[in-house]
């Protein structure tokens, strides 16, 4: 399960996003977290939100989410025990609501269930920020590219061909696709295309600007024909990532600590 939460900073009170990233990078990380919950603050490179933030969750099922939030987005009776138990994540909270919003309602939320991914990929689970001394940086990107179905293509169709069909997909060296389908929340995406790529440096081989595939790409795609026929195939079913679909490119900024 993934959850996008979008996250707003104060700047009416003068909140940079620089003091942000520094507060939630030294205090926020440490807030107490709901067992099999994690989460990573991201901030929007590109597309619809650019310099925007949103709160990525990933959670390990939809039992474990229904345990502590419930379908409107509230908090249940063990989240509150949960939180009691933690009276010293008052004060941390009380600053990250001076400097903005947190995951909470009335912020606008999606829950998503995970369609498809590809178990091959070079992106490996881990970290997608890490900033600590004698380590190698970690700060992955993660697109959000929304999908929209064709005239006449049910929901049924477009999941049995993903089902059918995704293990023919390769991704670029340093990128995992996963296919998103909303269940619940205020900002219902039907279907989301979220691409986990390793670094700026690896969206850049083949996307260094919006929509602008560079010649390594085209080297990949005649390289893996039947990935670009699977796509081909999906696009007459719906829209794929990029223009003209509403989507935003964010960077990893602060995660909490595994």
């Amino acid at each position: 399960m993934f959850t996008f939460q979008y996250i707003a900073i104060d700047t009416e009170a003068g909140v940079t996003p620089e003091e942000f990233e520094t507060f939630v990078r030294g205090e926020g990380v440490h807030l107490p977290l709901y067992p099999g919950w994690r989460w990573t603050l991201l901030r929007g490179l590109r597309g619809e939100r650019t310099g925007q933030y949103l709160m990525l969750y990933e959670i390990e099922s939809a039992e474990q989410r229904d345990r502590y939030v419930t379908a409107r987005g509230e908090q249940t009776e063990l989240a509150r025990e949960f939180w009691a138990r933690h009276p010293e994540a008052d004060a941390v909270l009380v600053r990250w609501r001076r400097l903005g919003t947190f995951g909470e309602l009335p912020t606008l939320f999606t829950d998503y269930r995970l369609l498809a991914d590809n178990p091959r990929s070079t992106v490996t689970p881990g970290p997608r920020y890490r900033d600590r001394p004698g380590e190698e940086p970690v700060a992955r990107v993660v697109g959000i590219h929304n999908l929209a179905l064709r005239a006449g293509v049910t929901e049924e169709m477009f999941d049995r061909f993903i089902a059918e069909n995704h293990h023919r997909i390769d991704d670029y060296p340093d990128w995992r696709f996963h296919v998103l389908k909303g269940e619940r929340g205020n900002r219902l995406d039907q279907y989301v295309m979220m691409m986990e790529i390793a670094s700026l440096d690896a969206l850049d081989v083949f996307y260094p600007e919006p929509d602008i595939a560079t010649g390594e790409a085209a080297e990949f795609a005649a390289a893996h024909r039947d990935t670009k026929q699977m796509y081909e195939e999906w696009k007459q079913l719906a829209s794929f990532s990029g223009s003209p679909q509403i989507y935003t490119d964010y960077l990893a900024v602060a995660e909490n600590p595994a």
